[in-house]
């Protein structure tokens, strides 16, 4: 079987491969000039790589690690409190996290039990933790990952589906070559199956077949067709189809967040690896070196939401984020220049990830099990985990819903 895969990302590249792999002949048409998508390590002029998009890889997170397993690319510790950061001086326990969460989930199933339609995240936490909600450390948190209004995130969707039968393991980890190793090695694996600076904008589909339309006019016929591209992007391409509506549904319940990152190589820092800033959405780290015992010579920040990102004034460069970072963090040198990168500007992303919004429906979590006739659409969107390994995963259940048809 011969099939398309419109999109380089983690979800696009694990789609083909797993194609590949069962015998099928996919074709990769990437429109950028790289492959990984949201995911794109760099390299400082110091020599640090690091992430300017998907960063962690959680211990829960079963498809990015078997994939990762595979393709023999090893993973590490950030070594990095991910989910107990430091607020006004506080470092909340594991065991207070743990039963602020359950506090927190437990008023929301009572709302829902009494008929409160839409919960927010926003009013779960305040219904919940009372007046001085905003100050609490695991709000903080979960808002900042949110990448977007909480007033405007399904509470329902984050707290009872995504983060579903979570069990706390501090422990964050990245690839060592970098997340954009795995695209990377896929490719090196696909050969000339991959076709970068080819942006589709049509994809048509008959009993027989599938026709894909280039925006340089030159067309491709397959058997089949994985679209794997940002939630904005689908709809810009011309579909000479219809969904089905269960996922027309499931992709109306969501909207792009907005999220950016500043990586700045560094000289010295103070001593705490996961400081949040206790008046805005956004937080710093610095991740373990691959000896194990040092850290890198380099912080991360990551700002989620607009408001974080109108307070840092993203548009204007990464100058106001570093003035607040050393405001923050006294003790900071910098040895080199910031390297910022704003999502929503990206001509094919247009922002961070998905986030469910306010009509989210339990109903929209499996909506993509299927293909849409002899389409599967794959990515972040199209699952319950915003996240490398969510890509991943749908990159694996598009493929397996093609194999299927056969």
């Amino acid at each position: 079987m011969r099939v398309i895969v419109v999109g380089a990302g983690l979800s696009g590249m694990t789609a083909a491969w797993e194609l590949m792999k069962a015998g099928h002949e996919p074709i990769v048409l990437e429109a950028q000039d790289r492959v990984g998508g949201r995911t794109w390590s760099h390299r400082l002029e110091n020599g640090e790589t690091m992430e300017r998009g998907g960063e962690y890889i959680f211990p829960d997170e079963h498809p990015i690690r078997r994939l990762a397993a595979e393709l023999e690319l090893p993973i590490m510790s950030h070594g990095v409190r991910y989910a107990r950061r430091t607020v006004n001086g506080r470092i909340i326990t594991a065991p207070d996290r743990t039963s602020t969460l359950a506090r927190v989930r437990n008023t929301l199933k009572e709302m829902l039990v009494d008929g409160v339609a839409g919960v927010s995240l926003e009013s779960a936490f305040a219904e919940s933790l009372g007046g001085d909600y905003r100050l609490h450390p695991v709000y903080r948190q979960v808002t900042t990952s949110a990448a977007a209004d909480p007033a405007m995130v399904s509470a329902e969707a984050v707290l009872l589906y995504e983060g579903a039968g979570e069990t706390h393991i501090e422990d964050g980890g990245r690839l060592v070559g970098g997340n954009q190793s795995l695209a990377v090695e896929i490719a090196r694996r696909l050969g000339r199956r991959l076709r970068l600076g080819s942006p589709v904008t049509e994809v048509d589909q008959s009993p027989t077949g599938v026709e894909v339309r280039l925006a340089d006019g030159a067309s491709l016929d397959a058997d089949a067709a994985v679209i794997s591209i940002p939630l904005p992007l689908l709809g810009e391409i011309s579909l000479g189809f219809d969904l089905p509506e269960r996922q027309q549904r499931a992709l109306a319940h969501r909207f792009m967040g907005v999220a950016a990152k500043l990586a700045v190589p560094l000289e010295y820092v103070d001593c705490d690896t996961a400081l949040q800033n206790s008046e805005h959405t956004w937080w710093s780290w610095r991740s373990l070196s691959t000896d194990g015992t040092t850290r890198i010579r380099a912080l991360s920040s990551f700002a989620g939401g607009p408001d974080a990102l109108q307070a840092l004034r993203v548009e204007d460069g990464p100058h106001r984020w570093v003035s607040a970072l050393q405001a923050m963090r006294p003790e900071l040198r910098f040895a080199g220049e910031p390297v910022l990168t704003t999502w929503v500007d990206n001509r094919w992303a247009r922002g961070s990830y998905t986030v469910p919004g306010l009509d989210w429906q339990p109903e929209d979590a499996d909506a993509f099990e299927a293909p849409a006739g002899r389409v599967a659409i794959a990515g972040e969107h199209t699952g319950m985990h915003q996240s490398l390994s969510g890509a991943v995963a749908s990159g694996y259940r598009a493929a397996a819903a093609l194999s299927r048809r056969e």
